[in-house]
């Protein structure tokens, strides 16, 4: 099994086939114990993409009633092995980690149905549906821990971010969710 990576580095690793497996099994511990308020559990990133290469860490997407919901799950979180820095600046989102030295989850918690659900789900789609984009996104990302393969895992997210924003661009443009 190809899962977790150490703080601090920056790596991708071929698509393991067990991921979604590991996947549903997350879901259904944190659906048996999250509150009401955690309305949908759907795995994101590159990990849901069968055949993508990605950093070996589960992206997991709980649409909230709000995201500021995930300040009262700290005690639930913890019993299930995750931590939460709290607050760290990015807008309309919280994040807990799942095993603090080499992270294996990360569950970012988000306004159901709110800008940042659908893109989460959106381009985790699109990357499903075109073969040609998940490849266009594989060098980007490639390229990205290439230039970023230590330090802080921001840096390596920031490099990203342009092509996400530039697909989502052209895919909103079009009056798509």
């Amino acid at each position: 099994m190809s899962l977790g990576l150490r703080h601090g580095q920056n790596y991708l690793v071929p698509y393991d086939p067990d991921w979604p497996r590991l996947f549903e099994q997350e879901r259904l511990r944190l659906r048996s114990a999250l509150p009401r308020d955690a309305i949908d559990i759907q795995h994101i990133g590159s990990t849901a993409v069968r055949g993508l290469r990605a950093k070996p860490i589960i992206d997991i997407a709980v649409g909230a009633r709000t995201y500021t919901m995930a300040e009262q799950w700290l005690e639930v979180m913890a019993s299930l092995g995750y931590d939460y820095p709290g607050d760290i600046g990015i807008p309309d989102h919280r994040i807990y980690g799942r095993d603090l030295v080499i992270r294996r989850f990360l569950v970012h918690v988000v306004d159901v149905g709110g800008t940042r659900w659908r893109q989460f789900i959106r381009f985790r789609d699109l990357l499903i549906a075109n073969p040609k984009l998940a490849a266009e996104y594989e060098a980007v990302k490639v390229d990205a821990a290439k230039k970023h393969p230590t330090g802080m895992r921001s840096r390596y997210t920031e490099a990203k971010a342009g092509y996400i924003d530039e697909v989502l661009t052209e895919e909103f443009g079009r009056g798509q969710p």
